[in-house]
């Protein structure tokens, strides 16, 4: 039998837990759980939970990709008070090798195992071969990783680039801006395209326009605004694509990545419509004397929601002695 290897996406909202084996056409998962992750006092009892389920397997290695900076192989998630160290996860599992990786430098080892029906073009651009590549994504927070040629590969590099100034482009966007400020203080772009600022940008739209504030959940909002349901759901939408695209531009301009800009994470395939009427394309290639430049730049959405965990797979296979 192969040998097997644990791979785990660990959110702020949820954790998905699996167990695979690698054959020749790819990972084959054998055991999957998902875990809300508010409903546990860490990680380690979510483990205990799911090797249970599923019979304690023999594995070779485990990866996790965890939502926050990795320094030293530990972490303080970003979105839930859980500090996690790969010593303490390869306790529970019994000594195995353990690697902890941030969640978008997952994502960016699991691109090359996707399948072309994993992608959705935005825009097709002008790839170039051995350029860099740019990953972003929405979801409880906002991931960033910056793909690098290596070897005739890529290698993904964590960042945190999220948590950068929220740059408004607009008066709507200024008076966002100085809405949240008064919450937060500094308004980081996570502050805006995530889930959580989804839901703050329906509460500002509303406010806006003198309605007393409708709290709902960002699913419900994004529901709500793809059904043309909501008039303030379909504001703050529009608002949060233009304001991904935005960032993504950004971002492009600073990297330059030419084989690609990939959006990730577990909104864009659930708001895809809304994405592809224009909204986040319009805003990406917003840059003045640059917006031919970025109309050169492929963009991509992934589709696959097991990207993360196909690249906590690989990490973890890379990291065992049967490598």
């Amino acid at each position: 039998m192969n040998s097997l290897y644990l791979g785990a996406d660990i959110g702020g909202t949820n954790c998905r837990v699996a167990v695979a084996e690698v054959q020749e056409d790819g990972w084959h998962i054998r055991y999957r759980g998902n875990y809300p992750s508010q409903n546990y006092p860490s990680a380690e009892w979510i483990l205990r939970d799911f090797l249970g389920a599923c019979g304690s397997p023999t594995l070779a290695a485990a990866g996790f990709a965890v939502a926050g900076p990795v320094v030293d192989g530990s972490a303080q998630l970003t979105n839930v008070s859980w500090q996690m160290s790969a010593v303490q996860l390869g306790a529970t599992l019994g000594g195995v090798p353990v690697v902890l990786l941030n969640d978008f430098e997952a994502v960016g080892y699991g691109l090359s195992s996707l399948a072309p029906g994993d992608l959705v073009t935005l825009q097709p651009g002008m790839p170039q071969a051995g350029a860099p590549k740019l990953l972003v994504g929405a979801g409880t927070g906002l991931g960033v990783s910056i793909l690098v040629p290596e070897e005739g590969d890529y290698r993904p590099l964590p960042s945190e680039g999220s948590h950068a100034d929220f740059a408004p482009s607009g008066e709507r966007e200024i008076a966002l801006l100085r809405h949240l400020a008064e919450r937060h203080g500094h308004v980081s772009w996570e502050r805006i395209v995530s889930g959580p600022g989804l839901e703050a940008i329906h509460h500002f739209v509303q406010a806006a326009a003198g309605q007393e504030p409708k709290a709902l959940a960002a699913p419900d909002i994004a529901e709500a605004a793809m059904s043309q349901r909501d008039p303030w759901a379909v504001q703050a939408l529009e608002i949060f694509v233009s304001a991904y695209g935005a960032f993504a531009g950004n971002l492009a301009l600073a990297l330059l990545p030419r084989a690609g800009v990939y959006v990730a994470g577990g909104i864009a395939p659930q708001i895809l419509g809304k994405i592809r009427e224009g909204f986040f394309l319009r805003a990406f290639t917003a840059k003045g004397r640059f917006a031919g430049l970025l109309a050169e730049v492929p963009v991509y959405v992934v589709t696959n929601p097991d990207v993360g965990m196909l690249g906590a797979f690989a990490a973890a296979r890379s990291c065992s002695a049967d490598s």
